[in-house]
């Protein structure tokens, strides 16, 4: 039985393919789906760092309360009761251990989504898994045995995209809690999933503390950057001859418009799955906008990017409005966890400040890295 489900469209037009074998001491390659803002508290508005400050908490579990019994956690397919103070958690959301790793929870196994990252766990929150080794579990068939053998008493499948078949047959191994409720699949916002996270573990407070540091930077960042509200922006993406941008219901995008930047008006009309927008080369065009952001995985996806021919026709490459993102910072654009973002803004925003500047003479660094500014 295939457990985890894809969807394929991003997965074609993201990544390449899923090997298909992991171990237990470093997460396999794997295909790179696309799973998937607003006002801030003031306090948080200060806080620059790429860790989120999660001082006025700690990653002690709280003290298991008795008497107060399960907790009841909604998501797309009902109510779960989770138990409190579980103590093997699986991670089984494309992003999931993030906010797990965040709130002081080490899983026993983590999905593997893409980027061949020990345990399955990125740069961004690597400090945070210790010395534990969890089990990497494939996503091409993260089967229920394997998941049953590692004895859970808690599937976290936040970030997911899971069937109902699929649920059920999770549920019989442990209490499980799937997707968002009222959002499609991997459309969520990030917001939504850290805080769905939160209350599986009764700890809202931190979960809430945790958006607000990341929404505070954004305020921040939106507020010393004029020229980023409602400039136009695209997070496009060339995949084996496809070209294609993100929308306003994948995470990429959305933290675009956290930063102030407006979708281009074009894509409304050509939307194809809610996610992603596919055009020929011929129509490379509507990536004409303010600014273009590249999201590319590795330096072959990057260097086909680079040599579009037609590419060097838009207004964003000849007069410096590109801004090229592969390797990790395209994983923490993907991934779109409060760890991650933190990490997204401390790198990326120098470079749309410099493609913003209105000078066409000004060069952006990771433009001329990939040899597209001269």
């Amino acid at each position: 039985m295939r457990l985890f489900r894809s969807p394929n469209l991003i997965v074609v037009l993201y990544l390449a393919s899923v090997a298909g074998a992991c171990s237990a001491d470093k997460g396999g390659t794997s295909v790179a789906e696309s799973p998937p803002p607003t006002a801030s508290a003031a306090d948080a508005i200060d806080a620059p760092s790429n860790v989120v400050d999660l001082s006025a908490s700690s990653s002690e579990t709280p003290e298991a309360v008795e008497d107060l019994g399960p907790i009841v956690v909604a998501h797309k397919f009902g109510d779960t009761e989770v138990p409190r103070d579980p103590q093997r958690v699986i991670s089984l959301g494309v992003s999931d251990q993030d906010d797990l790793l965040a709130l002081g929870v080490v899983p026993v196994g983590i999905l593997d989504w893409f980027g061949d990252q020990p345990f399955a766990v990125w740069p961004w929150a690597r400090d945070l898994l210790g010395d534990a080794e969890p089990l990497v579990i494939p996503s091409a068939e993260p089967s229920p045995e394997l998941i049953a053998g590692l004895q859970p008493d808690l599937i976290v499948a936040v970030s997911s995209g899971l069937t109902k078949q699929q649920y059920e047959t999770l549920s019989e191994i442990a209490p499980t809690v799937a997707s968002p409720p009222g959002h499609d699949d991997w459309s969520a916002p990030w917001q939504v999933r850290t805080r769905l996270i939160g209350e599986i573990f009764d700890r809202s407070d931190e979960t809430n503390a945790m958006v607000a540091q990341v929404e505070g930077r954004f305020a921040e960042i939106r507020i010393g950057n004029p020229a980023f509200e409602d400039a136009t922006a695209a997070v496009a993406f060339s995949i084996n001859g496809q070209l294609g941008a993100y929308t306003s219901a994948d995470v990429r995008a959305q933290i675009m418009e956290s930063l102030g930047f407006a979708k281009p008006s074009a894509f409304g009309e050509l939307v194809s799955n809610g996610f992603w927008v596919p055009f020929s080369e011929e129509r490379i065009d509507l990536l004409d906008t303010d600014v273009v952001l590249w999201l590319t995985t590795d330096a072959t996806a990057l260097e086909a990017v680079v040599e579009l021919p037609l590419r060097r026709g838009l207004g964003a490459a000849t007069e410096g409005r590109e801004v090229f993102i592969s390797g990790e910072l395209s994983g923490a654009f993907s991934f779109a966890s409060p760890l991650s973002i933190n990490f997204v803004l401390d790198e990326i925003t120098p470079e749309l400040q410099l493609a913003t500047d209105g000078d066409p003479t000004t060069v952006v660094p990771s433009a001329k890295a990939v040899g597209a500014a001269d």
